[in-house]
């Protein structure tokens, strides 16, 4: 089995399908991925319990998530009777798109608020629409045609802004500076985390002290903007650890470690055990599955 799964990206531009049951997703419960892809996503039965870009949420029947490229997530529980529908679109054909421009509108609310409620009737039309996506998808000149997918894609996106635009909640949320500082800082982090571990260059990117910056974080989350810097290292040190075979010296030096010492005492504290003890621990993977009855 391909554990490359572990960093989710679609391998054709596009695909869809859904999950019937909790035995096709279980294997990925406690393993964190990076969402390489764009995926748009609807429950309509079940729950799933899950920490998307280190906030934890509870999706429920008629919720949709979506999943920006490089999103971490990291599945906690979920119910036996689950019954999810995806879409996703590869990290290249996102930057195609140019996703990021398509929904700049509301791309902070889509990054806070990954997990939003909507009601039975469009969650309905959704699942319909989905299920048309299904059928089409086993054409080969369906999948390779990549203005019939960017069509695709643009139903897909522009849905989810009229379902943000829609959400009067997400409207009159107030916005304080702590949560914009906030916002923005992770922003640069998951830029620069690769090269950049000190505070400093991150307050200097936002203009601020770093004991301002370590206040406005504190306020916005109630962590420390390293405490958060650490997660996403460690998130990213996880996912190359349990999902390639790269060399541990190798990775430690992509994450911006000097040498593989630093990395192992890095990652033992936070741990509790070496990136070679880590790797080595059993999990079972499994690959997406299209179900197309």
């Amino acid at each position: 089995m391909d554990k490359q799964i572990i960093c989710l990206d679609s391998p054709t531009d596009f695909m869809v399908g859904k999950y019937v049951s909790a035995n096709e997703i279980k294997q990925y419960i406690g393993i964190p991925c990076k969402i390489k892809a764009g995926v748009f996503i609807l429950c309509m039965k079940g729950y799933v319990r899950s920490t998307i870009n280190l906030s934890e949420y509870k999706t429920t029947k008629y919720n949709v998530i979506t999943l920006t490229p490089n999103s971490y997530i990291q599945v906690h529980e979920m119910s036996d009777d689950i019954l999810i529908y995806f879409a996703a679109f590869s990290s290249d054909f996102m930057s195609y798109a140019n996703f990021l421009k398509s929904t700049m509108s509301c791309l902070s609310s889509i990054y806070r608020h990954p997990v939003i409620p909507i009601s039975q009737n469009m969650s309905k039309l959704i699942a319909s629409f989905y299920d048309l996506l299904r059928r089409y998808a086993v054409y080969p000149n369906i999948v390779s045609n990549k203005e019939m997918i960017k069509a695709i894609f643009t139903i897909c996106s522009q849905g989810i802004i009229e379902l943000y635009d829609s959400k009067q909640l997400l409207k009159k949320q107030e916005r304080t500076r702590y949560t914009e500082i906030y916002q923005d800082f992770i922003n640069q982090a998951l830029k620069h985390y690769t090269a950049e571990h000190n505070i400093s260059f991150y307050a200097d990117r936002l203009g601020l002290t770093p004991s301002y910056l370590a206040t406005c974080i504190k306020k916005a989350i109630g962590q420390t903007p390293l405490d958060v810097l650490t997660q996403i290292i460690l998130i990213d040190a996880k996912v190359q650890l349990k999902g390639t075979n790269q060399e541990i010296k190798n990775i430690a030096m992509e994450l911006g470690f000097n040498n593989l010492s630093f990395f192992n005492r890095f990652f033992r504290k936070h741990v509790g055990m070496t990136p070679q003890e880590y790797r080595g621990k059993q999990y079972t993977y499994s690959c997406y599955q299209k179900d197309f009855s």
